[in-house]
């Protein structure tokens, strides 16, 4: 079967918006809020009620970094239900067709990379520390027995989120009843805003503008293919992540 054929299989291949995948903005903002907090109350609950001492600080970060992946794992099996499943068939050519442009990822990731080192060293010049975001991730990192989960929701899950919504809702939905100018603008908008909600200066937006600029490139340039869009964002994170690591260890 031709490609062109087996794309106007695909559930999200048609005219009709598809308004039930919207959904998935609700149900991640919800999981996002109570299920981190409940795993932490729980484990440390938990702890306290068996061991009859404050529970260990480690613990806090662990469990919190266990509910971010639970949050977002059940967010992604959400979404799957919705469409009974029948959406691996859709992911799994796109990751397929996604080969033919590894060279194009990597190229971008590249250039974002130069792009946010270039930021970096301009925000030092104006003597901007570390954005809020970078601070609430890097309490990630205190503790090493957490590092396992926050890599499964830094790298793996929260990019596959995050282009469900940022570009297959927000972009490849939406343009079918907005101007896809409009909906492109929204979407880095919104993804910029979700980053720096809490930003105390203008100027903290350079970095995650860059690299929603880079993933909204990339997932048009590979004619909206969304696993395009996240492997390079995976590889943007993995690369966070590993920044991060290394100057926890060295810390």
């Amino acid at each position: 079967m031709s490609q062109y054929n087996q794309l106007q299989r695909d559930v999200w291949n048609q005219n009709q918006m598809m308004k039930k995948d919207f959904l998935i903005i609700p149900i991640y903002i919800l999981f996002q809020m109570l299920i981190p907090i409940g795993t932490v109350f729980g484990t440390l609950g938990l702890t306290a009620m068996v061991t009859q001492r404050p529970p260990a600080q480690f613990l806090y970060n662990l469990s919190l970094s266990v509910g971010f992946v639970l949050a977002q794992f059940l967010t992604l099996f959400a979404f799957f239900v919705m469409h009974k499943f029948d959406i691996a068939q859709v992911m799994k050519r796109q990751f397929h067709y996604a080969k033919q442009y590894t060279i194009h990822i990597m190229i971008s990731i590249v250039v974002v990379l130069l792009g946010l080192l270039m930021a970096t060293w301009l925000l030092g010049i104006l003597n901007f520390g570390p954005t809020q975001y970078e601070r609430r991730v890097e309490g990630l990192f205190n503790y090493p027995s957490a590092l396992f989960f926050t890599f499964i929701s830094m790298v793996v899950l929260r990019p596959m989120i995050e282009v469900l919504i940022y570009k297959h809702v927000l972009i490849h939905e939406l343009r079918k009843k907005w101007h896809i100018v409009i909906v492109i603008i929204l979407s880095i908008f919104i993804e910029v805003l979700v980053h720096v909600y809490d930003m105390i200066n203008i100027m903290e937006m350079l970095p995650y503008l860059i690299i929603a600029i880079g993933s909204t490139f990339v997932y048009l340039k590979s004619g909206m293919n969304l696993a395009v869009a996240y492997l390079f964002q995976a590889g943007i994170q993995l690369i966070i992540f590993i920044v991060f690591t290394v100057k926890f260890l060295l810390m």
